[in-house]
């Protein structure tokens, strides 16, 4: 194939280069389970306003995630298209991450809710200045269907370990800067540096790795973005991801909620529950790997997002009275969530040379934009729906809460989830992307003129 590398990667490139996404996962995860309750619960916004607040500035992201995508293609530099934003990108992304978590002192509570959305539009900037060429760098590296597993394997263990830091580690973090406000800037200060740390060891290992070259002419913006829309696997992965991400997003930020008006367990027991299901999730990330290798990617993937369905929604059951039975759950539950972490973006760029033998173009950085946002706007909804949930069923931002609470929360964390994973069959039944087809592809593209 042009331009593609088929042999096999160094352990050393996957490892630094998996080491790069524990920045966006500290990101993700910090944002998506406990800027909602930031607001709420040490800022006194009411959730509702709060869901709302922390939706504007992901809309900014359908615009901007396949703009950067398209500017890192067209990039030219000595450290090629796509590194150059992991050195230059990462002193931002930390600094972004500083000011989103330093309380405001308005009296108005509308104020502080503008205040905090306006520093997350800046912070979500940021990210994708990092995060789409980043991405966008697996297609790159390797044209081999397993050996895009692996890579994608090492990237999603270390993005697990961004998001075990981020969900297990913030409250004792905060308690250890002092609680509350000077708690969360105590926290922020912490992962900032790992922020920026490991965006620069991902730029740094990756320099040897393959990368492809920018064409001569490339279409304009608008052209590029309404080719991808011809493309159907594309399509119906990004569908499909989309009602996989919103489901995860509701699960984020409800998460704290359940463990502490459900299952009536304090705040800190989000250390122990949140580590053994990403714990769970990395460990079986291997397993994953093995599982995909024999039976495809489709099939792996498919049996995975069944497990997940199953078990979250066995949480709306969950007697309070049953920890033990609870912590069994999150356990299974992490192994389902192992392939959502692994196959989705092992299968994106495959579709990248289902684009190029139709158009004849590598656009690595386009689709990587596009898929950036959608999964950005579904994990946006999450806090959301979270919210309007939490305000319908009477929730009191710092007070004692009503029992219409406790069944709220069952609703939107356990039975919301499932129902929209179980949607997210519908698209992903016409991906057809398997091991078969896309070898064919590749050996049509191998023989078209360069």
């Amino acid at each position: 194939m042009p331009g593609m590398s088929e042999q096999r990667l160094s352990f050393g490139t996957k490892l630094t280069y998996g080491i790069g996404d524990v920045a966006s996962n500290i990101f993700i995860v910090t944002t998506g389970m406990y800027l909602l309750f930031f607001l709420t619960d040490t800022l006194g916004v009411n959730p509702a306003l709060a869901g709302m607040a922390l939706l504007f500035p992901k809309l900014w992201d359908v615009v901007s995630d396949p703009m950067m995508g398209w500017i890192s293609d067209r990039t030219r530099s000595r450290f090629g298209r796509r590194r150059p934003y992991l050195l230059f990108g990462a002193v931002p992304f930390g600094v972004s991450f500083i000011v989103l978590f330093l309380a405001p002192g308005y009296q108005s509570e509308l104020l502080r809710a503008v205040h905090v959305a306006l520093l997350f539009a800046l912070g979500c900037t940021a990210f994708t200045v990092i995060n789409v060429p980043y991405s966008s760098m697996v297609a790159e590296m390797t044209a081999d269907y397993n050996e895009r597993i692996s890579l994608t394997s090492f990237r999603m263990i270390f993005a697990s370990v961004g998001a075990l830091a981020a969900g297990a580690l913030v409250t004792p973090l905060v308690a250890l800067g002092g609680g509350g406000a000077s708690g969360y800037r105590f926290m922020s200060l912490i992962y900032a540096a790992v922020i920026v740390a490991t965006c620069l060891i991902c730029f740094w290992g990756t320099r040897d790795a393959p990368v492809s070259a920018q064409r001569e002419v490339m279409p304009p913006f608008g052209e590029q973005v309404r080719i991808a829309f011809r493309n159907t696997p594309f399509i119906m992965l990004v569908l499909s991801y989309f009602f996989q991400a919103l489901a995860i997003g509701v699960m984020m930020a409800g998460f704290v909620y359940y463990v502490k008006y459900v299952m009536a367990l304090p705040e800190t027991a989000m250390n122990v529950v949140y580590p053994l299901f990403l714990v769970t999730a990395i460990v079986f990330i291997p397993v994953w790997v093995r599982i995909g290798a024999r039976l495809g990617k489709i099939r792996a993937y498919r049996i995975g997002l069944a497990l997940f369905c199953l078990m979250i929604a066995s949480l709306f059951l969950t007697p309070t009275s049953t920890p033990v039975v609870f912590y069994i759950q999150i356990l299974i539950l992490g192994v389902g969530f192992s392939s959502f972490q692994l196959f989705p973006f092992s299968m994106l760029p495959d579709t990248i040379e289902y684009d190029q033998m139709q158009s004849g173009l590598r656009r690595e950085g386009v689709f990587s934009g596009m898929w950036s946002a959608g999964q950005k706007i579904a994990y946006s909804l999450g806090p959301v729906i979270v919210g309007f949930a939490l305000d319908r069923a009477g929730y009191s931002a710092g007070g004692i809460q009503p029992a219409s609470v406790g069944f709220g929360v069952r609703v939107v964390f356990c039975l919301f989830p499932a129902v929209v994973v179980l949607l997210s069959f519908i698209p992903f039944a016409r991906y057809d992307l398997t091991r078969e087809r896309f070898e064919e592809i590749k050996r049509r593209i191998s023989k078209s003129p360069d």
